[in-house]
């Protein structure tokens, strides 16, 4: 009886996981995180943002946002795979566009017993080397486009 309360507990965990992961890549939700926390963005209206995610591409095809494959696997150092890892790209007051990386990540344990710090270092730092050959190479790089990665520990101590 015991191994089944377990095998409905991890299921129980493993679908609110993905519940969540769903919620953060909803336009409303993510577009408040963007405008909240993304400097970038400081001249952009919640309403553009929210449309620039939901039409995800503009009438040439250029795309304004994208969701990422959430598994980096970088040869020698491991597999990651994040919470809801996206692209876009935000107009600014100039009339350019800024491509900025976004990972958001909901940390559900408070104390996993490493430093989250030191976990953000790591996946901020694989986000920025995913984008070699994409966005740089080693001929120029300044392509490299910013990058953020974004906590939300729901249990965390007051």
């Amino acid at each position: 009886m015991d191994k089944v309360l377990e095998i409905t507990s991890n299921d129980h965990i493993i679908m609110i996981d993905k519940l969540c992961k769903r919620i953060l890549g909803h336009p409303e939700i993510l577009g408040r995180i963007i405008k909240g926390f993304i400097k970038e963005a400081k001249d952009v209206s919640l309403e553009e943002i929210i449309e620039l995610i939901k039409e995800k591409k503009d009438r040439e095809g250029n795309s304004y946002f994208q969701q990422l494959n959430n598994v980096i696997d970088i040869a020698h150092h491991g597999r990651v795979e994040f919470d809801y890892l996206c692209c876009i790209n935000l107009p600014q007051a100039d009339g350019t566009m800024k491509r900025i990386y976004l990972d958001v990540e909901i940390q559900n344990v408070e104390n996993p017993g490493y430093a989250l710090l030191t976990r953000g270092n790591d996946y901020l730092s694989r986000m920025i080397t995913s984008q070699n050959e994409k966005e740089y190479d080693y001929r120029n790089y300044d392509g490299m486009k910013k990058t953020y990665v974004i906590w939300i520990l729901p249990q965390a101590a007051k």
